[in-house]
């Protein structure tokens, strides 16, 4: 009882808290306790909530409320085909049991992680004591001590620690999946402070700071103990999530509890991700509720014309009730009734089969061992099971490059100082070779004027910390680029050692240990795209470091005389597919420095706008900056991206990059990875202004239609964009895109990356993206995409928290595309139109029946047999063919494009092919009732009883040829056929005889049924020899009939030009020149044009290919061989 309450009280908290703009508390804090309490509960439900909660969730699905409704009516005497019975529960009762069992098991293990997670234990200062407490016991105000590897209960202000500086070691893999150790800082006042822990007992002290919010990187705060207000920021909270790492204890203030903190504000909420074949299937099922009220209203019709003229005495034996001759009524009791007799048009076990098979689906993509990266043990991973087919219909990838395409293992490799570059492309022998700095040159002095001050850079410009490590000290960087820097400067003799107790750098340079007074550190962030120390040097001068990208520090230079030179440099260092930084100086006045600090502190203390305040005052003292010099690190290319890229290509998949680079970068990686090629015309749009954005994109479009048959690239910077996605330039973006093969976006925002994404959906409805990155800068573009794909890299795991699918490799994306997504495309398209085609051959034979009872509503099906068709006799072969049928070996498929572009033309699952489906059952329906009526009920010989057989002898035989028809179905269209798949359709065949048996021998039917005989009359079938013969004839016609229809189809579309064939496109054999035929293409184009867009199409596309070129280029040289190109085309039947 004591635990339900306390899952009640966080459940009221976690729905009714606010999120404040502030908190502000004192300690102790005084009672009624104001805050959320430390209880976690991530689960749903409780014993008394689960019943009508779940059955809440279940009605709001469409197919649920129709078929309650279906209930409903069959309750009504007057419209019931069942005798008031409404059997349509029995399906619609185990649907629903099933998904409300799955969905206790996952309750049941939220509640089972919430149980273990809010009895573990910590200790609060209570008086003069730590005292052991529950972590639901934990309350905002309380002094808490944690140990080390314990895991922090709740958001923790940092006061002091065991180590004297005050410095403490986190482990975040829970936060952020990083598993470097992180560090974090106490004040130096509370520090020292709070040595003993008697200086806790009687604290009192004011915390004020920001209310709850998910941002796990920010926090702003103010601590006032005793008259003395500290400053609080990110570098002193500790999130709940995380653990204490090489730190014996530490102690705190916590700030925020359960629900409120950080980690329980990011827990990931449920994305609403539809797949493209899903909102395919919506539509035709209500086209197929159209046609079902079409059939209701035809066989009511009918009836009441038949009821209103029937006026002889010949059909006294069918005791019409002519008290109510009104044939509008009669019509309406018809057409509900009918409505209740094709209920099943609409497959009820459709959903839940759909979800079944995509979960199984899904833990095949998890095992697969081709998806499964050993050196870091990491397997494939599947958070949106809904969108499996979605993997086989990608048209647009859009892939983040950094950490992505590369290795994001950075090594430094050249530099440049005073106009000179430095390094070569050899590559240092790996017996030598330092870690993450590969750098070549016996040209470079050490004692060169400038080099002195370029090193102290490296050395000390960084947020890194050190860890002793059998005797060596070791590097723990926030990023792979601050390593290589760090360690370069290693390399050069300026060796980081670490930190003193108050943060200063201690170097040793070339021997002689070099103390550096660290004043301020203004951090590195994407919108900045640099970072700032501010040091006092030994010599007592005080100076500015900042490095970053050129593209920001560039234009905040004192003139240099080295300026150009630099920049050659520069610009030679991305054709070569390095990173470059910026490294800058500026000296400062003691005055210049205390009165630029007082605006710094007070920046700080504003607890609202902390963030925009210290953005500007760092602006004042990053400007009037002296040129140091220039890094170059390589970043390599992952395995196999090169040939991933250009396979997806082939397939027809358009590849964008979005990155942050400059331009030369991106577009050497271009060519490294096989997303360009030499003979592609580069288009590159990079002005800031709007009217030369503009007159760039319509040169670029002029330029592809001057020679449609070359292959563009666009190129276009982040400055750019943003003037391009206006409403007035949107469209030459758009058809600019259209005609370019490759698009790569350059210093682009992360905000940007996920507005590429969005112009590409709203723009194009039926073309699906899938972006893929690896950083929390890719965040926002992976859930912006159709399907997001995060790697595991060594930037954390933001983006595989975010995404729906999760690998460790970008080369992982070709199986998981080409085999598992078009894989569970086909057979998740065939699972949906054979769900509607069993059905359809369920339900037509009572309409065809019908003219024979002259639409009266007579049931053809015993009801508990019909009812229970979907969820016993036709459920799990399917399920078996959607799980493990495979159209061809996976590495076929794997190396195979033609294969892929049928899910790129959406061909496997089209109106036509749905409704071929529905064609072909309704004419097997046909078959399979007048033949059964022949065998049955013309040709069968007469009982012992003299009586021939009853329509309850046709009924069972009808229903057994239903259920023989549609097993044999998965047979045929099945490509592999595994003993037990077999077995387990003739079980289901099998299944209904005995089924069948069970209920026409022993359940009471005459209760609901007058005038019922149908009592032994699955015996009765089984012993006549005709029911047999039926059965052979039936099936042997049914699929003989299906090629019939097919070819006659396409003849039809074969006479109308739509179908194709399979073909080779090779050079002609009369010696024609496929150059000549182009170019004769290209004149003919241009003929269209009026004159001055023609002169203007032939000047754009000459100067394209004059402005761009020079770039080193990966590959051999030559143009590439003409290959022979195999292209499959299906009919749009997608047979």
């Amino acid at each position: 009882m004591q635990e339900r309450l306390i899952e009640n009280e966080a459940e009221r908290r976690r729905t009714t808290s606010v999120v404040s703009t502030e908190r502000s508390f004192q300690i102790p804090i005084p009672e009624p306790y104001p805050f959320t309490t430390n209880t976690i509960s991530t689960s749903k439900y409780n014993c008394l909530t689960f019943l009508p909660k779940n059955l809440w969730n279940q009605f709001h699905k469409l197919a649920n409320i129709y078929f309650l409704v279906v209930a409903v009516l069959q309750s009504i005497p007057a419209i019931s085909v069942s005798g008031g019975v409404p059997n349509i529960l029995l399906p619609l009762v185990f649907v629903m049991t099933v998904s409300a069992i799955k969905d206790l098991v996952e309750d049941l293990k939220r509640k089972r992680s919430d149980k273990e997670e809010n009895v573990r234990q910590t200790h609060i200062r209570v008086g003069r004591d730590w005292r052991k407490v529950t972590w639901q016991e934990v309350r905002v105000g309380d002094i808490i001590r944690v140990k080390k590897d314990e895991y922090f209960p709740a958001d923790i202000i940092l006061l002091n620690t065991s180590d004297a500086k005050g410095i403490c070691y986190i482990e975040t893999k829970n936060l952020d999946g990083e598993t470097n150790l992180k560090h974090k800082s106490a004040s130096k006042d509370t520090q020292t402070h709070y040595e003993e822990d008697s200086k806790f007992d009687g604290l009192e002290a004011t915390v004020r700071c920001e209310g709850p919010n998910p941002m796990i990187y920010q926090f702003n705060g103010l601590l006032t103990i005793l008259d003395t207000v500290l400053v609080l920021a990110s570098e002193q909270l500790l999130l709940r999530g995380s653990s204490l790492k090489n730190t014996d204890w530490i102690t705190g203030i916590v700030v925020y509890t359960g629900h409120e903190s950080k980690i329980m504000l990011n827990s990931p909420k449920s994305r609403a991700k539809a797949s493209k074949l899903e909102s395919q299937m919506n539509r035709q099922v209500i086209y197929i509720f159209f046609l079902q009220l079409g059939i209701c209203v035809y066989a009511a019709t009918f009836y009441a014309i038949w009821f209103d003229t029937s006026k002889s005495d010949t059909e006294q034996y069918l005791e019409l009730d002519k008290s109510n001759d009104n044939a509008a009524a009669q019509f309406i009791l018809q057409f509900f009734s009918w409505m209740l007799i094709f209920t099943n048009f609409v497959p009820i076990s459709l959903l839940v089969t759909l979800e079944m098979v995509k979960f199984i689906q899904a833990i095949f993509i998890a095992w697969d061992l081709k998806l499964y990266y050993e050196p870091t043990d990491t397997p494939a991973k599947v958070q949106s099971s809904n969108l499996n087919e979605e993997l086989g219909q990608i048209n647009y990838v859009f892939s983040d490059k950094t950490g992505t395409l590369t290795c994001n293992i950075m090594e430094f490799r050249k530099f440049t100082i005073d106009g000179k570059s430095y390094g070569s492309n050899k590559r240092t022998p790996l017996n030598v070779k330092m870690p993450h700095v590969d750098f070549v040159d016996p040209n470079f002095d050490k004692n060169h004027p400038a080099a002195h001050d370029f090193l102290m850079h490296l050395a000390t410009c960084h947020t890194i910390i050190t860890e002793n490590k059998d005797g060596e000290i070791e590097y723990k960087a926030s990023s792979p680029d601050e390593l290589a820097l760090a360690n370069a400067a290693k390399f050069f003799g300026y060796k980081f050692l670490g930190r003193d107790q108050d943060l200063n750098v201690i170097l040793d340079v070339e021997g002689e240990e070099m103390k550096l007074n660290v004043l301020n550190v203004l951090e590195f962030s994407s919108d900045r795209k640099r970072m700032s120390v501010i040091v006092r040097m030994p010599d007592k001068k005080i100076k500015v470091l900042c490095k970053g990208a050129d593209s920001i520090l560039l234009p905040r230079l004192k003139q240099s005389e080295t300026l150009d030179m630099t920049w050659m440099n520069l610009e030679e260092y991305a054709n070569e597919g390095l990173r470059t930084l910026v490294l800058t100086s500026r000296d400062l006045t003691e005055a210049e420095y205390i009165a630029w600090n007082e605006k710094y502190s007070d920046a700080l203390k504003d607890i609202h706008n902390r963030e925009k305040r210290v953005a500007e005052v760092s602006e004042e003292i990053e400007t009037q900056l002296t040129l140091l010099g220039a890094t170059a690190i390589e970043d390599r290319l992952q395995d196999n991206v090169p040939e991933t890229i250009k396979f997806l290509r082939e397939a027809g998949i358009n590849v964008w990059v979005l990155t942050g680079d400059k331009v030369e970068t991106a577009i050497n990686i271009g060519f490294s990875c096989n997303l360009i090629t030499s003979e592609m015309v580069r288009i590159i749009v990079q002005s800031a202004r709007t009217q030369e954005v503009q007159e760039e994109l319509q040169k670029g479009i002029l330029s592809t239609k001057a020679e449609p048959s070359s292959k563009f690239v666009l190129v276009i910077t982040g400055d750019a964009l943003i003037k391009a996605v206006r409403a007035e330039i949107k469209p030459l973006l758009m058809e600019i895109t259209d005609s370019c093969n490759v698009v790569l976006a350059c210093r682009v925002s992360p905000q940007q990356k996920a507005d590429i994404v969005k112009l590409i959906r709203d723009s194009k409805a039926s073309a699906r993206t899938l972006a893929i990155g690896d950083g929390a800068n890719d965040v926002n573009m992976i859930t912006a995409a159709h399907v997001g794909i995060g790697i595991s890299g060594l930037e954390g795991q933001q983006a595989v928290r975010a995404s729906d699918y999760a690998v460790a490799q970008f080369s992982y994306l070709k199986r998981l595309m080409f085999v598992h997504g078009r894989e569970c495309y086909r057979r998740n398209a065939t699972l949906i139109c054979y769900n509607f085609y069993k059905n359809v051959l369920l339900v037509m034979p009572i309409f065809f029946y019908g003219f024979f009872t002259v639409y009266s509503g007579q049931l053809l099906y015993n009801q508990w047999t019909y009812q229970v068709f979907n969820i016993i006799f036709a459920a799990l072969p399917i399920v078996i063919y959607a799980v493990f049928d495979k159209e061809a070996e996976y590495e076929t498929l794997e190396n195979d494009t033609n294969h892929y572009k049928l899910g790129l033309k959406g061909r496997l699952f089209t109106t036509s092919a749905f409704w071929f489906w529905i064609l072909e059952a309704t004419l097997q329906a046909c078959a399979i009732c007048l033949i059964s009526i022949f065998a049955i009920c013309t040709v069968s010989g007469e009982w012992e009883s003299g009586r021939m057989d009853s329509m309850w002898v046709y009924s069972v035989l009808v229903l057994a040829l239903v259920i023989i028809v549609c097993n044999v179905k998965i047979i045929l269209f099945s490509y592999i056929h595994f003993w037990f798949s077999l077995i387990i359709i003739a079980l289901s065949i099998l299944l209904y005889f005995l089924v069948s048996a069970i209920i026409t021998e022993w359940l009471p039917m005459e209760s609901f049924l007058d005038n019922y005989d149908g009592k032994g009359s699955t015996a009765r079938m089984l012993k006549n020899p005709n029911s047999y013969l039926c059965m052979i004839l039936i099936t042997y016609f049914c699929f003989f009939m299906t090629p019939l229809i097919y070819k006659g189809v396409e003849l039809t579309n074969l006479l109308r030009g739509k179908v194709g064939k399979v073909k080779d496109v090779e050079l002609p054999e009369d010696g024609t020149d496929i150059d000549a035929e182009e170019e004769e293409r290209r004149d003919r184009v241009l003929s269209e044009l009026p004159v001055e867009d023609r002169l203007q199409a032939q000047e754009s596309l000459s100067y394209f290919r004059r402005r761009h070129t020079g770039f080193a280029f990966s590959g051999e040289a030559g143009h590439a061989p003409q290959l022979t190109e195999n292209l499959i085309y299906r009919t749009s039947l997608g047979w």
